[in-house]
């Protein structure tokens, strides 16, 4: 077997000089895999690098509150807040404004719908708190706006909640309160926004961010690569 050099031999003193212009360094944030959805990173800091999102299924890298494309779809109030001025308490992508409800014993009060537009896939984001218990956070989902089906209930407490949860194909978000006490109880509403995804991989430039970055996948075999530059 013969061998060619990429030069010729006598060559090679005279090979052109390089230099190196830019150096990087690479860091492994996440890796593994997520049978539903997953928030692999989240956090707020001064970030100037690129985040690549690996693998197979599907995911996100989204700017909090920037990337959120609800808050400039139709909103529609069902019912009327005791404080606060919805839906702009819950749309303006503000966590420091929020509306209160006020929901009667043993009953469920449909709080607000949003119309994406379309049918879409992502992460909603929902930042709540009731004041006891037994006060469930809801949301509900619909493509005809006519039939809803349940995708998220959970109970909080007095602590102000932050949670994704994964919309799969649907249109219309419905966001609803569900008091299971003898006694009328209350809770606040500070944001609802909404994230869409992609098939994997993507990535993102981050060029001197000072916001919080979150990143979530669904169904995904998944691997989150830093890449910073020097």
């Amino acid at each position: 077997m013969s061998y060619y050099p990429p030069f010729p031999a006598g060559d090679v003193w005279s090979y052109p000089t390089r230099k190196l212009t830019e150096r990087f360094v690479i860091i492994e944030r996440a890796r593994g895999y997520s049978s539903g959805l997953s928030k692999i990173y989240d956090e707020a800091r001064f970030i100037n690098a690129i985040l690549y999102l690996l693998g197979s299924g599907r995911g996100a890298i989204v700017l909090i509150p920037d990337d959120d494309i609800a808050y400039n779809k139709t909103w529609t109030v069902i019912t009327a807040p005791v404080t606060g001025t919805a839906p702009d308490c819950v749309s303006d992508r503000n966590d420091d404004t929020y509306c209160s409800w006020s929901v009667g014993a043993s009953a469920v009060t449909d709080l607000l719908r949003v119309d994406l537009g379309a049918s879409l896939t992502g992460a909603l984001r929902i930042r709540y708190r009731t004041n006891y218990t037994n006060l469930y956070a809801e949301v509900y989902v619909s493509n005809d706006n006519t039939t809803w089906t349940k995708i998220y209930s959970v109970v909080s407490g007095i602590s102000i909640y932050d949670d994704f949860v994964y919309v799969n194909g649907y249109r219309y978000i419905k966001i609803s309160f569900n008091n299971t006490a003898t006694v009328s109880q209350a809770g606040d509403i500070f944001s609802i926004e909404f994230y869409p995804d992609t098939v994997l991989p993507i990535s993102k430039a981050l060029n001197n961010i000072a916001k919080r970055v979150v990143v979530f996948v669904y169904a995904s075999y998944y691997q989150l690569l830093e890449v910073i530059s020097l």
